[in-house]
């Protein structure tokens, strides 16, 4: 080969790569514009879009393809498991009105109240392993079938034409039951996941600030990525409570829990603070903590749980600069995040 076409050539390769990375960064870009501009009154936009990166992230291509389809049945199911995963583990409203909620997620509503028997869970079970009963699955493709013809007559069309992503990016007609992607956007998303899924988190999360009066919304919203939402087990907290309850008494009814592994509990409902805090555990048996669980408990729990965590403050005074929980617990009585917390919580 002589040197002049080997440089002809490297040259033609430079082009073409360097063209590639242009059209990927300028799909990336107009799919973050239409992530930031997703539609306020519910959230079938972020949702929607969320399930169409995992989708692609789990999309095989071979040698010589040019595009992937993108199932539009496979998304609607992807958004009803997110949907279903946040209203049984937080009951987070998802549109503008709590008493008419948008059609997709009143179905789900309906399914979680059905599994549940119209109880608020208090063993939330993820979708990907809540044994459905044969009518529950009939209720669910039904749902299933609502949500694709959802998708392909309104969403994906108002979320394409945000960007505009139509055209050389996706190629879409109204009312169809699959999209194409070219197989350098399909590329992009996968090589930018981590980027377009926080846009997503986050734009969704905004969203969920005008109808939800709750606390770590990002964090509540991620469950739906998420095995583990704790960062150790309760268990932890054991070392701590026992300075100020050596006796493992009961919060509720004062009598000993029994067990190596005494029972912890949120006295404010964990589906409502998302958190671990010290300032709000106390040793409890199952039983006496079920009636707290389901909503914010009587003020008197809350007055005398203020007086343990200050008693125990005193206890742990000495190590708030070197130890995270103790410094953890000085911060929620400074702020008064047990009271401001429980007030929210009504």
């Amino acid at each position: 080969m002589q040197k002049q076409e080997f440089l002809s050539r490297w040259l033609d390769i430079i082009k073409k790569s360097s063209a590639v990375l242009v059209y990927k960064q300028d799909f990336v870009s107009r799919l973050l514009v239409a992530v930031r501009n997703c539609a306020t009154r519910h959230t079938y936009d972020p949702a929607w879009a969320r399930a169409l990166v995992k989708a692609v992230e789990e999309a095989k291509t071979g040698p010589g393809q040019t595009e992937i389809k993108v199932d539009l049945k496979d998304t609607a199911t992807r958004m009803i498991q997110f949907y279903w995963d946040q209203t049984v583990f937080f009951g987070l409203v998802q549109g503008a009105n709590p008493c008419r909620q948008p059609e997709l997620i009143r179905r789900v509503q309906e399914l979680v109240n059905q599994f549940y028997g119209h109880r608020r869970p208090e063993d939330p079970v993820r979708f990907q392993k809540a044994q459905l009963h044969p009518e529950l699955k009939d209720h669910l493709e039904r749902s299933i079938d609502i949500a694709t013809e959802v998708l392909s007559n309104d969403v994906v069309n108002r979320f394409l034409g945000k960007g505009p992503l139509t055209g050389e990016f996706v190629i879409y007609s109204r009312g169809g039951d699959s999209l194409l992607l070219p197989v350098n956007a399909a590329a992009a998303i996968k090589e930018n996941s981590l980027l377009i899924t926080e846009a997503v988190y986050y734009r969704w999360s905004q969203i969920l600030e005008k109808y939800n009066c709750s606390p770590r919304l990002n964090k509540k919203v991620r469950i739906i990525d998420q095995d583990e939402l704790r960062d150790r087990p309760l268990s932890y907290y054991t070392k701590y409570l026992d300075l100020e309850n050596p006796g493992r008494l009961c919060f509720f009814c004062g009598q000993p829990v029994e067990g190596n592994a005494p029972n912890i509990g949120h006295l404010i409902p964990w589906s409502y603070l998302c958190s671990d805090d010290i300032w709000n555990l106390v040793y409890a048996h199952q039983g006496c903590l079920r009636p707290g669980a389901r909503g914010a408990p009587p003020e008197f729990y809350i007055a005398r749980l203020d007086k343990r965590n200050r008693t125990l403050l005193e206890k742990l005074s000495a190590n708030v600069e070197t130890d995270m929980v103790a410094g953890t617990l000085q911060d929620g009585i400074n702020k008064n995040l047990l009271k401001k917390c429980w007030l929210n919580c009504q």
